[in-house]
């Protein structure tokens, strides 16, 4: 009669096999979700990258339009000026060189009064002077309400993200840890069994609550 021996499973072997599908199932989730912080952080820099071309388009173009409009103000002040002197010399002009004055003064107003029309008044500076820099504001605000300037935000998000997703890469190498004390319970025994069960453990618990936290913004 032959004796059958039936092995039984240890309890820690059970035990080992659960924290080693846990550990395995975190870190798929860990990988995953490092996975997406790293996607966004792309995302992030195309449009950061995006915003500031946008933003140097938009820089240029006040730029040229709001000079522009200077311009048009100097000539309007130019003629005017110009007119107030040429009215000055009227007083005492003789009367040959009075309607000479008096036609180089109708030009001059009608000149000034031509650049007035197209003179953006709504800039002019109680004492008269043209404020480009209050234009340049007001053309940039329309502009970010059209389109995306907003570039640094997007680029230190970006940076966030990236740093969120190194974090989560360092979590990830902590919980890979774990199942190798787990891989040498069965060549151990006695306490040493214990010991490398609750070292497994220690490292999955560590890995695990480090990429809760840094997930949720807390590390």
């Amino acid at each position: 009669m032959e004796d059958k021996t039936e092995e039984k499973t240890s309890p820690v072997d059970t035990i080992v096999a659960i924290l080693i599908a846990v550990v395995v199932t975190v870190g798929a989730i860990v990988a995953w979700r490092a996975s997406l912080a790293d996607d966004a952080a792309g995302d992030a820099d195309y449009g950061g990258l995006r915003a500031a071309v946008n933003a140097e388009e938009t820089r240029a173009i006040n730029y040229v339009n709001a000079y522009e409009s200077y311009g048009i103000y100097v000539n309007y002040w130019r003629n005017s000026r110009l007119a107030q002197l040429l009215e000055t010399d009227l007083e005492t002009a003789t009367d040959e060189d009075a309607v000479l004055l008096y036609d180089q003064v109708s030009v001059a107003n009608d000149l000034a009064d031509a650049n007035r029309t197209l003179l953006e008044t709504r800039f002019l500076n109680r004492d008269g002077s043209y404020s480009v820099q209050r234009q340049m504001g007001e053309m940039w605000a329309d502009a970010a309400k059209e389109k995306d300037l907003e570039y640094e935000a997007q680029f230190k998000e970006a940076d966030a993200l990236r740093d969120k997703t190194k974090k989560l890469l360092i979590a990830f190498m902590v919980l890979t840890i774990a199942p190798v004390f787990f891989s040498l319970v069965e060549s151990v025994s006695g306490r040493v069994k214990y010991l490398m069960v609750a070292l497994g453990a220690l490292f999955m618990v560590i890995g695990t609550v480090a990429a809760v936290l840094i997930d949720l913004g807390k590390m």
